[in-house]
């Protein structure tokens, strides 16, 4: 059972348009052959997952075929060795780099790392949401012309953990039209202490185009009606400081949302300004900006 978001790679052969690479001499290669779609879902530290490194996005590159070869229908596995043995699943590193952990101790005190290739390497790839999680919140597939992001997460009253995720291309921004507008709940931000918190209000103000049938198996068109904003807050005046919790947002067309905007001072500084800027991740044309006004 799939808990997530599914993307199938589709058009002529090869559909995975990954450059070419050898697995014998690089222990981050995908073998390339096979690949036939991408999974986002949440790994949480509960029930069979107790005993998981860390709890977040997992994202994977996966083979899945029907019978006839066309991805997506169920049906059966293809797995081979084309990327070790067995393999049907190629995890996404939100970390690629060494992990630089200890394997084990030798009789004579020396210490051996863990290899390249090592499967615990991936003790620190998932994805998290959030500009200082300790991970990343966004890949690209460049090759594919694929954006991911992890949008924002959420934990439930029965600490039931989800996450907001996006995927979008990057060839071009489809049928919708495009637009975004920002607004602060207050243009001056009188500082009390050395720091203050104030909401912006986004808002989608773009329009759904109708999304051909088909272009998903599962999803209706409700499910391609959003975008992805990117947001910026940037200080101007010396001693002032502004952060946002995280750079993105997702809003379906026409829908708003407040975003908490931490505002600091150092000392007695003197005037400043905010400038908070919203940008479609889609038609990056479309954007956005307010100023705060700081004393």
């Amino acid at each position: 059972m799939l808990a997530g978001a599914q993307v199938y790679l589709d058009g002529p052969a090869p559909i995975d348009h990954t450059p070419a690479c050898s697995v014998n001499t690089d222990p981050l290669c995908d073998g390339v052959a096979g690949w036939s779609n991408y999974t986002l879902e949440v790994v949480q530290r509960v029930g069979y997952g107790s005993f998981e490194p860390d709890e977040g996005v997992l994202v994977a590159k996966n083979k899945s075929y029907n019978s006839t070869g066309v991805p997506g229908q169920g049906g059966n596995s293809s797995e081979g060795n084309t990327c070790g043995y067995g393999c049907f699943t190629w995890v996404i590193d939100a970390h690629p780099e060494d992990i630089n952990k200890l394997d084990f101790t030798r009789p004579d005190g020396t210490r051996v790392m863990r290899t390249p290739a090592d499967a615990r390497q991936l003790n620190d790839a998932l994805f998290h949401a959030g500009l200082r999680s300790g991970s990343q919140f966004e890949w690209e597939d460049t090759p594919n012309r694929l954006h991911f992001y992890i949008v924002d997460v959420r934990r439930d009253s029965a600490g039931v953990l989800s996450y907001i995720v996006a995927v979008r291309s990057l060839d071009g921004a489809g049928p919708h039209t495009r637009g975004v507008t920002v607004t602060a709940s207050s243009p001056e931000a009188a500082l009390a202490g050395p720091a203050g918190r104030m909401n912006v209000h986004i808002t989608n103000t773009g329009t759904a185009a109708p999304v051909p049938a088909g272009t998903h198996p599962t999803e209706t068109a409700s499910a391609f009606s959003s975008d992805v904003f990117r947001v910026n807050a940037t200080a101007e005046g010396t001693g002032w400081g502004a952060q946002v919790q995280s750079a993105l947002v997702a809003l379906r067309a026409g829908a708003s949302i407040d975003v908490p905007l931490v505002i600091t001072r150092i000392g007695n500084a003197p005037a400043g300004r905010v400038v908070v800027t919203v940008t479609s991740e889609s038609d990056p044309t479309k954007s956005s900006s307010a100023t705060i006004t700081t004393r």
